[in-house]
């Protein structure tokens, strides 16, 4: 997480009296990298074969590395900027420092942006299998399911689409494995002149009806445009707007102002990996101009290591700026969005694998708990988890953190994941959802589903029953949490309850 704090309160309105005594407001930012690779891709350089390749470990250490040159590219000219560094400048959320530092398979480096949604490059061992991709697809899976990654990663897959069904059968594989998403890229699969046709759209409509958003690579404003037609049919063909589409770098040729047209769908996103220098301002400029909400349509993706810090820190360091703040409107909720909530709020809660009654194989506990004993009960429940991880009897801890009514990111509750042990299909044994209590009527939009009436609630929307209630994903998320968060709780009032260890952490 990012800690900024503004740099002269007299000149912002953030309700902070003009005292110097009084300490400058900090603003704490989530960020989770839309766009990142792990595996090896042969590429053709300098008249010969080589490989490219990334790992989470090369990810976090790029993360690691980000801070320092954020910090630097600021003090160049320090004027410019109304959110300075604060002290400390980085740190991972709660419960993640405190396994950290108990755990040490818990990796813990790196926390300029917190979590990373990772894919297969167009990896060498793509075409090894039938259905392709099926080799890098398990090793991505793989890795977001088991530490010492599972806490940072989201886990998307590809798949060819001209493969047809054989396509559409990995994507359901994949999906039953833990997947959180989907990423095409039509020149690697070599399908850039048929992004509007049967095959792709078919595969769209079946993550759609997984719950999956589906980020396209996208270099081109005729790509763009494609991918726009592309999502009208879906959107005919489900009858609803219940998905999501990622459009890559956003399409690249940020001067067209009919390329921000697409943006105003609201259920296409434009992603940011490759934007730098003078092309940051311009586009949002142009988003501000043109989508009425700008802010909600926009997801941080850094797309490392085919670019890296300096198109990152180029991006990143604009949020922070007078000009942003001050000619755009931007405030520290615009900002959250953009580097977050957007993407968390698309991004499916983790699906356990059903049984054949179609039961989720899940037991949940949902603890919500008072601010004061707030940190006496993570110190109990991370040394519980730190022990059963040293222990070796978890299989993988899964983490999430929960999105505010206005998809700002509430980095004090989430979501715990934990497996006892390494099933053939990953499932989810027990999930704790720890909730700060501010007041009754807060309300969290991304929530696991691990009730039966969840499930249940699932079958009426694959039937049609309520797709006129909803507008995206957002809103069904939505509805999902309501049903979670009306029962199954227990509050921790006390000190004596939050010392207690929590029942469903005994074996």
């Amino acid at each position: 997480m990012l800690f900024l704090e503004w740099a002269d309160e007299t000149q912002v309105d953030v309700d902070v009296p003009n005292e110097t005594s009084v300490p400058k407001r900090v603003f704490s930012f989530y960020i989770v990298d839309s766009h990142t690779h792990i595996g090896k891709e042969e590429v053709f350089e300098y008249g010969r074969t080589a490989y490219r390749t990334n790992s989470p470990k090369t990810i976090l250490d790029f993360y690691q590395r980000l801070q320092f040159e954020i910090k630097a590219a600021m003090k160049i000219n320090s004027n410019r900027y109304c959110l300075v560094p604060a002290e400390p400048f980085t740190k991972p959320p709660t419960l993640l420092g405190m396994l950290s530092e108990n755990a040490p398979d818990v990796r813990s480096i790196g926390w300029t942006i917190d979590k990373f949604v990772t894919f297969p490059f167009n990896d060498a061992a793509a075409y090894k299998t039938s259905p392709s991709f099926q080799i890098p697809n398990n090793r991505v899976l793989s890795r977001a399911a088991i530490l010492p990654y599972s806490p940072r990663m989201f886990g998307f897959v590809r798949v060819d689409p001209h493969e047809g069904e054989k396509a559409v059968e990995e994507l359901e594989r994949c999906s039953s494995l833990g997947a959180r998403g989907l990423k095409l890229h039509p020149i690697s699969q070599k399908f850039l002149d048929e992004v509007v046709s049967d095959n792709v759209r078919n595969v769209v409509v079946k993550a759609a009806r997984l719950g999956l958003p589906v980020l396209f690579d996208c270099r081109y404003y005729s790509t763009a445009e494609d991918i726009y037609r592309l999502t009208q049919e879906v959107r005919d063909e489900l009858g609803s707007s219940d998905f999501a589409i990622i459009i890559g770098h956003s399409g690249m040729e940020y001067t067209k102002e009919a390329l921000y047209e697409f943006f105003k769908d609201p259920s296409i996103y434009a992603e940011t990996s490759g934007l730098r220098a003078y092309d940051v301002p311009l586009f949002f400029k142009r988003m501000k101009s043109i989508v009425p909400n700008w802010s909600s349509q926009i997801v941080f993706g850094t797309d490392y290591n085919y670019f890296s810090l300096p198109q990152t820190t180029d991006f990143l360091t604009y949020l922070f700026t007078k000009e942003f703040h001050e000619e755009l409107g931007g405030g520290p909720e615009d900002i959250q969005r953009i580097l977050a909530g957007n993407l968390l709020s698309i991004v499916r809660p983790f699906r356990a694998s059903y049984s054949s009654e179609k039961k989720p194989l899940t037991d949940g506990k949902i603890y919500r708990v008072n601010m004061d004993y707030a940190e006496t009960f993570l110190k109990n429940l991370s040394n519980r988890v730190s022990s059963l991880i040293q222990g070796k009897k978890l299989a993988y801890v899964n983490y999430d953190l929960l999105l505010s009514p206005q998809f700002g990111v509430d980095s004090e509750s989430f979501v715990l994941y934990l497996a006892r042990e390494k099933p053939t299909t990953p499932h989810i044994d027990e999930i704790i959802a720890v909730a700060k209590k501010r007041e009754e009527k807060v309300e969290y939009l991304n929530i696991c589903n691990g009730t039966g009436k969840l499930l249940q609630m699932e079958e009426d929307f694959k039937e049609g029953t309520q797709q006129n209630t909803i507008l995206n994903y957002k809103l069904y998320t939505k509805l999902i949490h309501e049903i979670l968060f009306s029962g199954n709780q227990e509050k921790i009032e006390t000190r004596e309850e939050a010392e207690k260890l929590p029942k469903i952490l005994i074996p």
